[in-house]
């Protein structure tokens, strides 16, 4: 058996292959539960066989009086085989469009250097199948022969029915009336026939009363031998409607070496017909696509002539050629030229006895130029250039490109291009235009004096005209201002701004902003002031109100303007009191020299359950920028630096405390003053020790005021082999730390209190490395140099 997705390939593209062989009316009295799975096989490979699709296979099996519920059973049986033992998905039409689109993209058609033949893909892609449509009336022509079925209805006064097959002899066995000749007959004619012979039986057809209708059923099937130079020679089974190109596809068509231009039917020794497939590729009519008989023979003959289209030709590849035929001819079957080609002349490139030859053919010679086996025609694509084209930019109201016309003046293509916009620059203008070897030269020319009449210039292709802006040619101004205001930053400068416009665009002050003395520096432009090198910017204070009255100074390009804050303003700061005291929260400073013991009085003082010596501060530190560092950007002329440096940064730190001596002695040195976001935490007596690091078991060890250090670290293992004992040391619960001291041989551990953490850091890890031979001769000869003269020495 073949491989099903070779099959299934074919199922598709051969043409509506009506298998009388499959034996619907046995499966119909047999029953589907009753055939084997060999039996499923061979009706699987019949089928693909003779091009069937799942749904063409139902309407048979319907019309032969298979039930629904039988055919859904065989088409359950024939899915499961299918994907079981690998042949395939015959599961539907489309899944089968998808095989045969998969197995067609495998052959197509190219020469040896991979260029396409023209046509070659209309039968090697499941796109154009031609697959005759079985649905439509019997044609006219068409004659009868062994294998047809034929469909007799008698109804009326009388009423019979007879489903009847063409014996190999010709011959169909009507009950009744007998045997009856129908080969070669068409359906007309055989309709008469019948009605004839039938109306001996039923007397109603003679009086009008009875009626008889004799149609086609299952068609038969032919066998069609094609040769030559097919894709895939051979004989093939078709159903008896078949025509020349159901054939051709079913082959795949002509192979690399065949033509497409002479397709023959040869039947009984004659050539009956002569298929040109161009023409149903140039305007889809299928001349000569006569309807094929059993035993017909096509031959595909080996092309004559074929020549090669490269270049600007809508379909590029080779074509096949008639004698006569000429570049117009081949051009017309490539669709002509694309928009882009050269029309005017193509290059051909020609065989001869001995060597090949370059020719040119003109336009008017396209219709008359015969082509030759061999020839390769080839024209390129327009230049990128342009006859006629000038260009002008800038400050017009409608710049682009323009066609140039005789004796066109740059005052005309101004005018053509609706005139200079009102911020144009008037003073000068350039052309760039291209000299004779394409380089390219500037011609200067003054824009007044061309509106004016006063001069004008013819212009040239190619030429490009730029009248600049007059905005755009200076330089950007801006002017900034930062501080106290709500937005900071960099401003465009417009003419006649004032400082009171400017702050009015960066949103107002702030409320502390101190209005008395508003800055502004300015850069010194003065050459002979900046050549002594004493001042490079000036610095000016000014006085205004929050509705920005005042003096109205006018602000210069690149002005910085500084709103410094009120001196000794602050907002409101605050404090969190948190852990054993009786009202822990946030506390509000009322003054800037308020200490720790101040709101821990505030608080109510410290409950019963504080423990003080594990009292500790956190403080959030911020990073910025002094007042004297911005005086230096001033005079270093690197304002423009001054708002990235007025990032803060936040930092937390812990400071340790001593609540005990703060209480005893408030306003001491321990009573540190409070700041702004500063949290103080007194926690409850804590009755553990935690130890942590290189021991052997960190663990939390309860405390015990009688016990040392090495109690804890005992309780946790011991020292780790690893451990650096020396560096050891304790973290208090109120943020302070203590080493282990060194004196002399012994260590002196740090005191242990209630809360306190130990940690035992590690010994540095050394790279142990064992010495080259090198490095070990090297020692050895230097300890022996130095043996030898310790031995002088004391000698």
């Amino acid at each position: 058996m073949k491989k099903i997705s070779v099959i299934l390939f074919y199922s598709l593209i051969s043409f509506g292959l009506y298998c009388q062989d499959i034996a619907f009316k046995d499966i119909k009295d047999i029953g589907v539960d009753n055939l084997s799975d060999t039996q499923i096989e061979v009706f699987i490979e019949k089928s693909t066989k003779s091009g069937y699709t799942l749904e063409q296979l139902e309407e048979q099996a319907l019309q032969n009086g298979v039930s629904s519920s039988e055919w859904q059973k065989l088409r359950t049986r024939i899915q499961k085989l299918s994907v079981s033992e690998k042949k395939g998905d015959y599961t539907s039409s489309e899944s089968l469009s998808r095989n045969a689109k998969q197995q067609a993209e495998t052959y197509s058609i190219v020469t040896s250097d991979g260029t396409k033949i023209y046509g070659s893909s209309l039968f090697n892609t499941s796109k154009a199948t031609f697959v005759p449509n079985l649905r439509l009336p019997t044609p006219e022509n068409y004659r009868l022969g062994p294998d047809d079925e034929l469909i007799i209805d008698v109804y009326g006064f009388s009423e019979a029915n007879y489903r009847l097959t063409v014996s190999p002899e010709g011959m169909i066995h009507l009950p009744r009336v007998g045997q009856i000749h129908v080969n070669g007959l068409t359906i007309e004619h055989a309709k008469k026939l019948i009605t004839n012979k039938l109306s001996l039986v039923f007397n109603g057809i003679n009086h009008g009363k009875t009626f008889v209708t004799v149609t086609l059923g299952n068609i038969r099937s032919i066998n069609v031998l094609i040769v030559g130079e097919a894709y895939q020679p051979g004989t093939y089974t078709l159903s008896s409607v078949a025509s020349v190109y159901n054939a051709l596809n079913a082959c795949g068509g002509p192979n690399r070496n065949g033509s497409f231009r002479e397709v023959k039917v040869i039947r009984n020794d004659k050539i009956v017909a002569v298929v040109d497939i161009y023409d149903f590729l140039l305007t889809g009519e299928m001349k000569n696509n006569i309807q094929l008989q059993d035993y017909d023979i096509i031959r595909i003959e080996t092309y004559k002539k074929r020549i090669e289209l490269k270049g600007e030709f809508k379909n590029t590849g080779y074509f096949e050629a008639k004698d006569g035929e000429t570049l117009q001819n081949m051009m017309t079957y490539a669709g002509g030229f694309t928009t882009n080609a050269y029309k005017d002349r193509v290059v051909v490139f020609r065989n001869t006895e001995k060597e090949k030859k370059v020719d040119d053919v003109a336009f008017d010679s396209f219709d008359s130029f015969v082509v030759e086996d061999g020839d390769i025609f080839e024209t390129g694509s327009l230049l990128d250039r342009f006859e006629n084209r000038v260009q002008i930019n800038g400050a017009i109201f409608r710049p682009g490109t323009y066609a140039l016309s005789d004796s066109l003046t740059l005052k005309q293509l101004i005018t053509k291009a609706d005139g200079l916009r009102e911020d144009a620059f008037l003073h000068r203008g350039i052309i760039v235009r291209e000299k004779d070897n394409r380089e390219t030269e500037i011609l200067s020319f003054n824009v007044n004096a061309v509106l004016s009449g006063e001069t004008d210039i013819i212009l040239k292709k190619e030429d490009i005209v730029t009248i600049a802006s007059a905005i755009e040619m200076q330089e950007v101004r801006k002017v900034a201002i930062y501080g106290e205001i709500k937005t900071s930053g960099e401003f465009l400068y417009h003419e006649n701004m004032t400082l009171q416009d400017l702050i009015f665009a960066a949103g107002g002050v702030k409320d502390d902003a101190e209005l008395r003395n508003i800055e502004i520096y300015r850069l010194e432009k003065d050459p002979e002031v900046l050549k002594m090198g004493k001042q490079i910017a000036e610095r000016h204070t000014f006085t205004i109100n929050k509705n920005l009255d005042g003096l109205d100074f006018s602000l210069a390009p690149h002005d910085h303007v500084i709103v410094r804050p009120i001196s000794g303003y602050t907002k409101i700061k605050k404090i969190m009191l948190e852990g054993e005291v009786l009202f822990p929260g946030n506390y509000i400073l009322t003054s800037n020299k308020e200490r720790i013991s101040d709101v821990i009085k505030k608080a109510g003082g410290l409950n019963m359950y504080a423990y003080p010596e594990g009292a500790f501060m956190i403080r959030k530190t911020m990073i910025s920028i002094a007042k004297e560092k911005i005086e230096e950007a001033v005079t270093e002329n690197i304002l423009d630096e001054y708002k990235d440096s007025t990032q803060l940064t936040k930092k937390d730190a812990i400071v340790g405390i001593k609540l005990e001596e703060i209480l005893k002695q408030p306003g001491s040195k321990w009573d540190l003053f409070l700041e702004d976001g500063d949290i103080i935490s007194i926690p409850k007596e804590l009755q553990t020790v935690q130890v942590m690091g290189q021991v052997l078991l960190p663990s939390l060890v309860r405390y015990d005021k009688y016990r040392s250090f090495k109690y804890y670290i005992d309780h946790s293992g011991g020292f780790a082999p690893d451990a650096l004992k020396r560096k050891s040391y304790v973290m208090y619960a109120n943020g302070e730390t203590q080493a282990t001291k060194q004196i002399l041989f012994f260590r002196d551990y740090p005191e242990i209190k209630p809360g306190a953490k130990i940690y035992v850091p590690q010994k540095p890890k050394r790279e142990v490395r064992r010495m080259t031979i090198g490095e070990t001769v090297a020692l050895t000869s230097s300890l022996v140099t130095v043996t030898a003269l310790i031995i002088s020495l004391f000698k």
